[in-house]
């Protein structure tokens, strides 16, 4: 039987900002690859800059295997974009907490990591108080957002919004209640 080594998350440190660009680049690099997926550019979102924002933070959590980066989250605040959109649950901006950037390596992909990710999101978000987890998808992205409801998202309204990345585009906006 094989041995496979356990994804071990973990809040990032800034001394690991050269790993995390190179995860995420790398990504970038194969997207393309994929029918679905995220629509990233490198150097506009995500830029080197969105990282050290989130490493300062501690908003930054990766995956490891074997001190290998391979999935990777940002768990941030409320989002202002978020504020123009009538959620279910009611909450304050204190209450927030939006995902960014989930992200598994396609050589780790089909064991679970992106799902161990969500839920690692929901116990951090817990443990800061939070009462919702909210994020959006790219619409299309159909992987994406069938792993978002398995993990307990409800799917609230499609709406479009500008990112650098995308230009004016249509999202799906999902919530966790936590």
């Amino acid at each position: 039987m094989e041995n496979k080594s356990e994804l071990i998350i973990r809040q990032a440190g800034m001394d690991e900002l050269e790993d995390i660009v190179a995860f995420y680049y790398d990504r970038i690099d194969h997207q393309d690859e994929k029918e679905f997926g995220a629509d990233w550019v490198k150097d506009v979102y995500p830029a080197r800059k969105d990282f050290i924002e989130a490493l300062e933070k501690g908003e930054m959590h990766i995956g490891t295997v074997d001190g290998r980066i391979v999935c990777g989250v940002i768990i941030s605040g409320n989002d202002d974009i978020y504020n123009e959109i009538t959620w279910p649950t009611e909450a304050t901006t204190e209450e927030v907490s939006v995902l960014h950037l989930l992200a598994v390596h396609d050589d780790f992909s089909g064991r679970g990591f992106a799902k161990k990710l969500v839920a690692y999101s929901a116990d951090v978000s817990r443990k800061l108080g939070k009462k919702v987890i909210r994020l959006d998808v790219i619409k299309g992205n159909i992987p994406a957002e069938k792993l978002y409801i398995k993990c307990g998202f409800k799917f609230v309204v499609e709406q479009k919004i500008f990112y650098e990345d995308t230009g004016y585009a249509d999202f799906r906006m999902l919530e966790m209640v936590l």
